[in-house]
């Protein structure tokens, strides 16, 4: 156990990144994820180094309600993790009785209360400490998968543009199509079969191309509920989660607080540390529930962490 550390010195970027926090009244024990969330938070309140920034990746409420939303406001009072935070929307996050738009209104007005932002949209961008942090986000309810938009679209390709080749972070809940073993690693009994199961859907070629044509771009998910997977897994199964194509790393992060499955760790509260240097990015898993670095999970190259050289020109 210790207070977190960047892994080098002369760190240009830190943040701490989770994912489906599925903050939950009707929660069997509501307290407990509210307990993992609180716990992570306070973890990177600790940090050795100040956080730069604190981000979720979607589904932080089980349901859009005000009683959900005033429930993960409480947590977020209870600590100051970073000098930014940053709530990507997820699929549950626009779920409401009363419609799609009442969950919108919710998740807008509650995160730009908890973040110190004014977001209009569901979607957005920021630059921190010189590099973009890009958020994708629902237009309209799309079920468990996405709906981005020609409009978006347009505008993740401009964002990556002005990035100009430098490190750029994607946050968007749901994983591309086919990656991470889906769709069978969507459902605990790998009985899923439709090739669009558990990821952003029918836009999921779409947003890959984007990607693709970029330097430098680490796309981050989550979504799925899958455990912390490696190499091993990678050479035994065909999917882990950590996964580079086309040059492109895509980062799928284990559910902080709702149980996790098909993974080498599938422990509750790991989400993962970014760190850019001047000629690399490292992004390390960690529970912050336990305040450990991972250690028995190999990601890449046998290290248990992804280190990946920025490339240049």
């Amino acid at each position: 156990m210790g207070k977190i550390a960047p892994l080098h010195q002369n760190v240009k970027l830190f943040c701490a990144v989770t994912s489906d926090n599925h903050i939950d009244w009707k929660h069997p024990v509501p307290a407990v994820p509210m307990w993992y969330l609180t716990q992570s938070l306070k973890d990177a309140e600790k940090s050795l180094r100040p956080m730069d920034a604190y981000i979720t990746v979607g589904d932080t409420t089980s349901r859009g309600s005000d009683r959900n939303w005033t429930m993960t406001e409480k947590c977020f009072k209870k600590a100051n993790p970073a000098k930014h935070i940053f709530l990507t929307v997820g699929n549950h996050d626009l779920w409401h009785d009363e419609g799609f738009e009442k969950a919108r209104e919710n998740y807008l007005n509650y995160s730009n209360r908890i973040c110190g932002t004014s977001h209009t949209e569901t979607w957005f961008s920021h630059t921190v400490n010189g590099y973009k942090m890009i958020f994708l986000g629902n237009t309209r309810d799309a079920g468990c998968e996405a709906h981005l938009g020609e409009e978006q679209l347009r505008w993740l390709e401009k964002e990556l543009d002005e990035a100009d080749g430098r490190p750029a972070f994607v946050f968007c809940h749901q994983s591309l199509n086919g990656r991470h073993g889906l769709p069978r690693t969507w459902d605990r009994n790998e009985s899923a079969t439709d090739p669009m199961e558990g990821g952003i859907g029918e836009e999921s070629d779409a947003v890959a191309a984007i990607l693709k044509r970029h330097k430098n771009v680490f796309y981050f998910s989550g979504h799925s509920h899958m455990g912390l997977c490696g190499e091993a897994r990678k050479a035994a199964e065909g999917y882990a989660s950590f996964e580079r194509e086309d040059g492109v790393e895509l980062i799928n992060l284990p559910s902080l607080a709702c149980g996790n499955h098909h993974g080498d760790d599938r422990s509750m509260g790991i989400g993962v540390l970014i760190e850019v240097y001047e000629d690399r990015v490292v992004i390390r898993p960690r529970n912050f529930a336990r305040h450990t670095m991972n250690r028995k999970v190999l990601i890449r190259n046998g290290k248990p962490y992804l280190e990946v050289p920025v490339q240049k020109g």
